[in-house]
């Protein structure tokens, strides 16, 4: 009797599948990275500095708060209809982007973004976990995450490349043609059903939708919405003591309150089962991925601000410097992967790569507007080399601990965190910044009032500036504010590692041994046609433990 393990994709079939997955992943990383270094032109352009976290966090809104009716979706529904409509939907966003009249279409266009996003990077890892065994899981996430990662690297340099000697509207133009053959590639190769999801992708469609808990999703997304406006405003455009500020805070618990209450109330039929994020270890993934968010997409979106509007480059030279930051993530990743599918083990690398992300963190609050380019280019590779080292391995963990059944939403945890600690990063980071840039240029010179250069934009100062003397004086006014925003980084970074070393020490390989054996063990036990069948038509203990069950090329 042949065992189930042997049926994993290979050769060809393996080849499309994760090629196919990697252009999705790319397309998705490339509009979140293209967008910042476009940031200062676009800011200037709508007179909308307060609008910069906005540009980001409404994307990461919906990319977040989707998180779990994606992965309730996958769960309950075939993978590829799903994955194509998240392109799809991206791609709407995409020209709402390009073609924003104003800095408020603008936003509504990337929390649409961010919608068809949700389900992109989801989606891949779930579809990685049924494609390949268990111990190749790590090494096949780096690859795919790596396409992300490529994106990263190359996305600021074609964002600064198209937004000097274009627009910054083809930062967005530019999806189109590429979400096009993604659309393609997905519908006329990709042919997916997972085996081991048959009992939930069966149940009539009256559960699958009790399953979807849209109303949860409303309140969560309320909820969220009310925390990033009193964090994006409190203490700057209105005060933290005001009726605003604390409706919005008192909104925001009651909102969480009751989503909570809800999901505990709706059980198995919760966004977010209570038994499963109870697990040590998606718990704990969670929260270290919530503060590496909170950490890398701070830089995501300010170290261009930096580069440009404090170094004085040009949109594509920060693109290019952006480099030394992404580079050694995609190389980590891959690198990490892999010896983690050899050796088993991941919380030590997690711990060791938190680490190294600490120290590159702590070296980047010393950057100045005078910095040279080796010292800035050195910290960026040691921050790049750690992020790289700890961030994919908590998606890892959940394919350990998990029942096949439930890692769509172990998946969906996982991202879900990642993406909420990086909008509220970004929106807590934004209060700083301004914050911080009015008192700074209020305490260094008299002839520009503070509102003036928040008004004129990132790429602004020059146009400010009477003197040279006074446009240094103005960037070391954003150097000195950006350098909060780089601390907030830092002390991210620093709250992941206890609650990394809270993540059980399990070995990922031995767990795949002891599951095929126990799988072989059952199929030898099975006497008799009868239980022969009800293991092949996937009976319920089958189900739950064929976690290495394959993906079938229809």
């Amino acid at each position: 009797m042949q065992t189930q393990h042997s049926d994993h994709l290979e050769s060809w079939k393996l080849f499309v599948v994760i090629g196919s997955l990697c252009l999705a992943i790319f397309l998705h990383g490339l509009d979140t990275n293209i967008i910042g270094v476009a940031m200062p032109e676009i800011t200037t352009e709508f007179n909308s500095l307060n609008d910069i976290a906005w540009y980001g966090s409404s994307y990461l809104l919906t990319v977040t708060a989707f998180q779990p009716l994606f992965g309730n979706l996958y769960k309950y529904f075939r993978a590829k209809p799903v994955y194509l409509a998240s392109i799809f939907t991206f791609e709407v966003g995409s020209v709402i982007c390009a073609a924003a009249p104003t800095s408020a279409v603008l936003i509504l266009g990337r929390s649409i973004l961010g919608l068809g996003a949700a389900g992109l990077l989801q989606g891949a890892l779930a579809i990685i976990g049924y494609a390949v065994k268990l111990e190749k899981v790590p090494q096949y996430q780096g690859i795919v995450i790596s396409a992300f990662g490529i994106s990263v690297c190359t996305g600021p340099i074609i964002g600064g490349s198209l937004t000097d000697r274009t627009s910054w509207r083809w930062c967005f133009w530019i999806n189109v043609p590429a979400g096009f053959l993604v659309i393609v590639l997905i519908l006329v190769f990709v042919r997916i059903q997972p085996k081991a999801d048959q009992v939930n992708q069966n149940l009539p469609l009256s559960k699958k939708l009790a399953h979807l808990d849209a109303f949860g999703t409303i309140l969560f997304i309320a909820g969220i919405c009310c925390l990033l406006i009193a964090l994006q405003l409190g203490g700057n455009t209105i005060p933290w003591k005001s009726s605003k500020s604390i409706g919005l805070l008192v909104g925001f618990a009651a909102l969480i309150a009751t989503f909570s209450l809800l999901q505990w109330h709706r059980g198995e039929y919760a966004t977010i089962p209570p038994r499963i994020i109870a697990k040590r270890s998606i718990y704990t993934g969670a929260l270290v991925l919530f503060f590496l968010g909170m950490s890398s997409l701070t830089y995501t979106y300010y170290l261009p601000i930096f580069f440009q509007s404090i170094q004085g480059v040009s949109a594509t030279h920060s693109g290019v410097r952006f480099i030394a930051l992404v580079v050694p993530q995609i190389v980590l990743l891959v690198v990490t992967g892999a010896i983690v599918s050899k050796v088993g083990y991941y919380v030590p690398f997690i711990l060791l790569g938190i680490t190294i992300d600490c120290i590159g963190a702590g070296l980047i609050t010393t950057l100045g507007v005078e910095t040279p380019n080796i010292r800035w280019a050195a910290f960026l590779v040691v921050n790049g080399i750690g992020i790289g080292m700890a961030q994919q391995l908590p998606y890892t963990a959940l394919q350990a601990v998990l029942d096949p059944l439930d890692v769509a939403t172990g998946n969906a945890i996982a991202v879900f965190s990642f993406q909420l600690g990086g909008a509220l990063g970004i929106a807590i980071a934004q209060n700083l910044f301004l914050t911080k840039l009015a008192n700074a240029v209020a305490n260094t010179t008299a002839d520009v009032s503070p509102q003036a250069v928040i008004n004129a934009g990132a790429m602004g100062l020059p146009m400010l500036a009477k003197s040279s003397a006074m446009l240094f004086t103005l960037r070391e006014a954003y150097a000195e504010a950006i350098r909060y925003t780089f601390i907030l980084a830092l002390v991210a970074a620093c709250a992941a590692f206890p609650w990394a070393l809270g993540m059980e020490w399990l070995n990922i390989r031995k767990i795949a041994e002891a599951r095929r054996a126990e799988a072989v063990e059952r199929a030898s036990n099975a006497i008799g046609p009868e239980a022969e069948d009800k293991t092949a038509c996937g009976g319920p203990r089958a189900v739950e433990n064929s976690r290495d069950a394959p993906i079938e090329m229809e």
